[in-house]
């Protein structure tokens, strides 16, 4: 939705300009200005069918004002009728509505530039509209959907908000679309790894084919929409630090029940941050994560206030966590509701919480879960893309490797990437390049006995799940096959590897997924 100070703004300027009307002029309808104020903050607070009530009402007495023509617009906006919205707003100058009409206007234009030549569908369930550009994309909006679906059962059951209406989904191209489509700079989401946003009634993901490794653009979707629910539940009262902390909670929640698993990474940045009393303040995460210095930053304040909500859950339960909801949306601030649910003071929640991530440590998934995104640039991927992750004493055997392997040596590489395991240890990057030329090579004991700790360890590694797939499906394992490509699939599903894998695996297991699968996999080839 428009951000909170802009409508804040609007309202401001509507009421100054009624109180200030000369004694002799034409008095404004006061009942007019109310209403014009009223469904304003309709539209901050998520209330769009309340929105809708009043602006129609308001078209009656007042169609020809400004205000209520910006209403129309940005209403049309939310609701994904970019169109409309500039039409809303023809002829009228940009500083109408203390510039608030330059301001729609502007962004209606850049989503309308941005998505005009999407296709959409429906979800499986017909819980989401999945908007997507013609081209790889439609291999994956069919997947989008079914985790949707499965998380607005999961998360309305926690939270206790399943929406009626068809939640919008746009898939992006690019960060430099999230930036045209959002307030955020194309700067910011690339310094903090920023990949999607809930807002303007909607979600906005980046498609994994961004990115050079791919990234958990599933569990995305499901966080972003946890946004959009906790939204509209709080009617937008609720802070940017529990948002994301209940975002990160509940991004699983369409795969597995609710628990805590930081990334070792994460783990490293809490304890430093608590031993040098750097924890990232809840004011510096206002007013988005994507605002932090840095991806370290945002990682940092995403694992602490992940912690937090999770340790309150143990606590209090779901129930307490949307007795806390309704109460920030009944008025209270997000403190004193956290506070009262657990039945302390914020001095103790913050003392209690900060003795529980020093005693209780929580599960850790592996060395390299939490790398950050690398947004692709352009240029063709080395074998060596990522190998500053190598230790020096194994760098040189690795690097050889990924030299021979580029030229089809594939026995002359694994001889140097045994090495460079020999010198260096028991590495991610070399154990799981070493894996996957062990698979081509036909060797697959020793290939799934490398990547089945990569890929249980990190949740992340595409690579790894990808090679014991192959593995697996070498052997003919299909259950244990299909664990491993669609633990793939959850990170980089543009792989044809993976999908025309996963089409053999159902086919032979009789999943009717499989002809989803094949139409992937042929499209990806070609």
């Amino acid at each position: 939705m428009t951000p909170r100070w802009m409508i804040t703004a609007m309202i401001a300027c509507v009421a100054f300009s009624a109180a200030a009307q000369p004694p002799k002029a034409p008095r404004r309808d006061r009942t007019v200005t109310g209403d014009v104020i009223k469904a304003a903050r309709f539209l901050q607070t998520q209330r769009l069918d309340d929105a809708k009530l009043l602006l129609a009402d308001l078209e009656k007495r007042a169609s020809d004002s400004v205000e209520v023509k910006w209403l129309r617009s940005e209403l049309a906006f939310q609701t994904g009728n970019y169109a409309g919205a500039i039409k809303a707003l023809d002829k009228l100058p940009d500083d109408g509505v203390d510039g608030l009409v330059g301001q729609t206007r502007k962004l209606a234009v850049s989503s309308l530039g941005v998505t005009e030549t999407f296709a959409e569908m429906m979800s499986p369930k017909k819980h989401f509209i999945i908007r997507y550009a013609p081209g790889p994309d439609a291999t994956i909006a069919e997947l989008a959907g079914e985790v949707l679906d499965s998380a607005w059962e999961a998360v309305g059951e926690d939270l206790g908000l399943k929406p009626a209406d068809p939640i919008r989904v746009e898939l992006l191209g690019a960060p430099s679309d999230l930036a045209k489509l959002s307030p955020l700079t194309e700067a910011e989401i690339e310094t903090t790894g920023t990949i999607a946003l809930s807002k303007y009634n909607k979600l906005m993901v980046v498609s994994p084919r961004a990115t050079i490794f791919g990234y958990p653009w599933m569990d995305t979707l499901a966080h972003e929409y946890t946004h959009l629910v906790v939204s509209r539940m709080s009617h937008d009262t609720v802070p940017v630090w529990l948002q994301e902390g209940l975002a990160r909670f509940e991004q699983t929640r369409w795969r597995r029940p609710p628990e805590i698993v930081l990334a070792a990474t994460e783990q490293a940045l809490l304890t430093s941050a608590l031993k040098k009393g750097r924890l990232i303040t809840f004011d510096e995460m206002h007013p988005s994560m994507a605002k932090l210095p840095s991806q370290e930053a945002a990682a940092l304040a995403y694992a602490e206030v992940y912690t937090l909500v999770g340790w309150m859950h143990k606590k209090v339960g779901y129930k307490g966590i949307r007795d806390a909801l309704v109460a920030q949306r009944d008025g209270k601030s997000a403190r004193r509701a956290v506070a009262e649910t657990l039945g302390m003071s914020w001095a103790a929640v913050e003392k209690e919480w900060h003795a529980h991530l020093k005693s209780e440590k929580p599960a850790v998934a592996g060395t390299r879960a939490g790398k950050p995104i690398k947004f692709a640039k352009g240029g063709v991927d080395s074998e060596n893309v990522g190998l500053e992750q190598v230790s020096v004493r194994a760098r040189k055997h690795a690097r050889i490797g990924g030299m021979l392997r580029a030229r089809g040596m594939l026995e002359a590489a694994a001889i140097e990437y045994e090495k460079a395991l020999a010198a260096g240890g028991q590495e991610p990057f070399v154990a799981g390049k070493l894996a996957r030329t062990l698979v081509e090579l036909g060797r697959f004991d020793r290939a799934i006995e490398l990547a089945t700790p990569l890929a249980a360890a990190d949740d992340r590694d595409a690579v790894a799940a990808v090679t014991l797939g192959m593995a697996r499906t070498a052997r003919q394992e299909w259950k244990e096959a299909i664990a491993a490509f669609e633990q793939a699939l959850r990170i980089s599903p543009f792989d044809p590897t993976t999908r025309c894998g996963l089409a053999e695996a159902y086919t032979q297991v009789s999943d009717s997924r499989a002809a989803r699968e094949r139409s992937a996999c042929d499209e990806l080839k070609n």
